[in-house]
């Protein structure tokens, strides 16, 4: 929990004829982190990529053209469940000819489909206008015929039927509505032979879709068309049927291909990370120590027992390759404690030799966010609405435990407090009001503040030792040296809030001060000095004092930085004072509108609906000033950061 999980370096050495074999069973391990084989040792070169990228491309291309197709086919695509296996060398030609099949077939039956379902369309819109224009009694073949009078017969969008009529207010006209068709009016437009272009201009301007209407007699005309449409209605129904048959058919061949490409080119770039010398191909990567031996065993099996696994700790790769080595990491915490894992991946990513901060994060934050938000009820609501996204939503898993871990926290410090959903007066509290006494909530800030930045110094002790970095751990601004510096400080100042008086000699705090001090501003001078001589170098004076004065300004600013982040805990007792000062504000605005008609109703209301409100804003910014301390106060003091996250190879 407050380390990563153990990993070991893998050397694994096959014959180029076996790397897609070996590759597969490691995508299908899942514990593998690649690693480029040049980080690993002294290796001769890359795997060359002549034809990887080739066969990279084709199969880029094979993917393209099966989502294409399943686009087409409004497919959808569930990977989870289909275990493919391919060895990308040798199915390429098979899965592009298996799609070409399929693209011989399925697009003539949709475009064909296509053609049908517009004609159809177009036919019924013909058809309704025909049958509105019989139902009202008018020939505009008969019109035509008197040669006095242009007719036109569409439809147009309903929404435009008094816009079109105001538009034509310039010309004689006749604009007559036959009925309403979907969104769209069947209209019958006539107007005057010299009137047509500007009667044309004004139709398309608004969207009319004129209906042509041929000099036979309506009737007959009308019985032909639903004559036409009925024959292309089953023309369209048969061809649906075909393009439904052959969806379904094509359903899972063409989920398998589209699998069968994501895995080979998963494959693919992982083999860039591979090395050869001869015929011999070399695989690196970090694998879980626990874990080792199955995969050990997997690899053998693959490749009949003619594989070599080379094994190396990090401590002998630390040895041998010290500024080359990068080790991911694989958190290992408990479930309560995960959601937290977010919070500290997105400050930085811990580096595999530093303490692992995410179990102390938790603690702090949780103790923090309880002391700033502590209140009973909204506590148990808080936890209440964090099982129930626990419960019903896979997807927010972690956020579910972290809202019941806050609710719980809360829960815990308003039993401190005694406070019931503001209510001082319902249960008697274990500690102390925060209203009533403000000088003990700053006092415990200040103690909590100080012992965190405490325990921030002494792991950055722990972690420069774990990096090898003995000088920086004693005598480093946050080393032994400063970490001494400031606990006599903290000693003294609250000797002096206490009793008004120091409470030692003058020799003795210059002593205890002084000392570490002095040791800190020499150290870095000293150390230069040593490295030089042991490379047979002169430093001159000059730059020995130009590092003791980088070291008195980093000392001052470090200590001002020490005063300033225990000065700032103070945040969590005024947000702690806060919180109780907004159900103050809450129950003042309730007494108020009691007084109204129906005043019970709105008593009520406010103090529900001010509870939610205070549970939203309070608990938000609770949460954002909890993590400002932990980034600024906590692992500014110890934490570097720039680790990768453990990622195996999966397909």
């Amino acid at each position: 929990m407050f380390k990563p999980v153990e990993l070991v370096r893998l050397n694994i050495y096959v014959l180029d004829t076996q790397v897609s074999r070996v590759t597969r069973v490691l995508g299908r391990l899942g514990l593998v982190h690649l690693v480029d084989v040049r980080e690993a040792g002294p290796l001769p070169e890359i795997i060359p990529t002549i034809g990887r990228d080739q066969l990279e491309k084709s199969y880029r291309a094979i993917k393209e053209r099966d989502k294409r197709l399943m686009d087409l086919l409004s497919l959808p695509y569930e990977p989870w469940g289909l275990e493919v296996d391919i060895a990308p060398e040798e199915e390429v030609g098979g899965l592009e000819r298996e799609v070409g099949q399929f693209e011989e077939t399925i697009p003539p039956l949709y475009d064909r489909c296509d053609r049908l379902s517009g004609t159809h369309d177009a036919e019924v819109q013909h058809l309704e206008v025909l049958r509105l224009l019989t139902a009202t009694g008018i020939d505009p073949a008969a019109l035509r015929k008197s040669g006095r009078l242009a007719v036109c017969v569409g439809l147009l969008p309903a929404r435009n039927f008094s816009s079109l009529d105001e538009a034509l207010t310039s010309v004689p006209h006749l604009l007559e509505s036959l009925g309403r068709f979907d969104d769209n009016r069947a209209v019958v437009v006539a107007f005057l032979p010299p009137d047509e272009a500007n009667v044309k201009e004004a139709l398309d301007t608004w969207a009319f879709k004129e209906t042509a209407l041929p000099e036979a007699d309506i009737a007959e005309l009308l019985a032909r068309t639903e004559r036409q449409e009925a024959q292309t209605d089953a023309e369209l129904l048969e061809s649906r049927e075909a393009l439904g048959r052959a969806a379904a058919a094509a359903l899972r061949p063409l989920s398998v291909v589209r699998r069968k490409s994501e895995v080979a080119l998963a494959l693919i770039e992982a083999q860039r990370h591979f090395g050869h010398v001869g015929h011999t191909a070399v695989i690196s990567g970090w694998v879980p120590r626990e874990r080792l031996a199955e995969v050990q065993r997997d690899v053998s099996a693959a490749t009949g027992g003619a594989a070599f696994v080379d094994i190396l700790t990090p401590e002998e790769l630390r040895e041998m390759r010290p500024a080359a080595l990068n080790i991911p990491i694989l958190f290992s915490n408990p479930v309560l404690i995960r959601p937290f894992e977010r919070i500290t991946t997105a400050y930085e990513i811990p580096q595999y030799y530093e303490v692992e901060p995410t179990a102390f994060l938790a603690l702090s934050f949780l103790v923090m966010f309880g002391v700033m938000f502590g209140d009973v009820g909204q506590g148990l609501l808080l936890a209440g609405a964090g099982y129930a996204v626990f419960r019903t939503s896979y997807r927010y898993t972690d956020l579910g435990v972290l809202l019941m871990e806050c609710g719980i926290a809360s829960t815990v410090f308003g039993f401190l407090y005694g406070s019931v959903f503001g209510l001082e007066n319902l249960i008697a509290p274990l500690w102390f009001h925060p209203m009533r006494n403000m000088s003990t909530a700053i006092e415990v800030a200040l103690v909590f503040g100080a012992l965190l930045i405490s325990f921030g110094l002494v792991l950055n002790v722990i972690n420069t030792l774990r990096m090898r970095q003995t000088a920086s751990a004693i005598f480093g601004e946050r080393g032994l040296m400063g970490t001494f510096i400031y606990w006599v400080c903290l000693a003294i100042g609250t000797r002096m809030l206490l009793t008004g008086r120091v409470g030692m000699k003058s020799w003795l705090v210059a002593l205890l001060i002084g000392l570490p001090v002095l040791s800190i501003l020499f150290a870095r001078p000293i150390e230069e000095i040593y490295r030089r001589r042991k490379r047979a170098e002169r430093m001159p004076w000059r730059q020995v004092s130009y590092l003791f004065l980088e070291s008195l300004i980093g000392l001052g600013d470090t200590f001002l930085s020490y005063f300033a982040n225990t000065v700032s805990f103070i945040r969590i007792a005024a947000f702690a004072l806060a919180h109780v000062g907004l159900f103050a504000s809450v129950f003042a605005l309730a007494n108020s509108l009691s007084r109204l008609s129906g005043g019970g109703v709105w008593y009520w209301f406010t103090l529900v609906l001010g509870n939610l409100f205070i549970i939203l804003l309070e608990g938000m910014m609770a949460s954002i000033q909890a993590i400002r301390l932990e980034y600024y106060e906590l692992f500014g003091k110890f934490f570097k950061g720039g680790g990768e996250i453990f990622a195996p190879l999966r397909v």
